[in-house]
């Protein structure tokens, strides 16, 4: 073997080093915010937390190629993510109960009108929330998240210098399909 071919084949085992550790750099840098976001959205913490491991899976196998902000990416690609999990969910409720499955993961909660309430609300939000357009929701469900507007404007692919406007319009019409739905 010659030198120049033992370097040609260490180089990808470099590059394929510095992959994983950029990855795993991402990994830690945006896992818990990836995570709040995805639980937010769903309510669940396993269900939140097979998405977000989803949402690097999808980092890993195929990485976004332009060199924009890759937290956007991430955002974009867990909201959408959850969203699917939501209608999935709702196309099971034919043959699960809600109510079951909360009382089994849960165990008896202390106050049990409370508890109703409780998921009564969530219902409405989630109701209210799939009535809206996509990006509305996702604005809210983003923001109600803790992110900051330049990370939604990056997630959402729109001018940071709009997301304070459109996010007042989402609100006031999320209010105001919250309010039809029995909120």
């Amino acid at each position: 073997m010659t030198v120049a071919a033992d370097k040609a084949r260490a180089a990808p085992a470099t590059n394929a080093r510095q992959d994983q550790s950029a990855f795993e750099a991402t990994f830690r840098e945006h896992y818990p915010r990836v995570f709040s976001v995805l639980f937010r959205l769903v309510g669940d913490p396993a269900e939140a937390e097979d998405l977000t491991v989803e949402t690097f899976w999808r980092l890993w196998q195929r990485a976004p190629d332009d060199r924009g902000p890759l937290g956007g990416w991430l955002y974009r690609v867990a909201v959408r993510l959850g969203f699917n999990a939501l209608r999935a969910a709702r196309r099971r409720t034919g043959y699960e109960s809600a109510a079951g499955r909360d009382a089994l993961e849960q165990g008896a909660p202390p106050d049990p009108a409370q508890a109703a309430e409780r998921a009564e609300e969530r219902r409405h939000v989630r109701a209210a929330l799939a009535r809206l357009p996509a990006r509305d929701a996702e604005l809210l469900v983003l923001r109600h998240a803790g992110l900051a507007y330049k990370e939604i404007a990056a997630a959402l692919g729109i001018a940071p210098g709009s997301v304070g406007t459109l996010l007042a319009r989402a609100e006031r019409e999320f209010e105001k399909l919250y309010m039809e739905s029995g909120g």
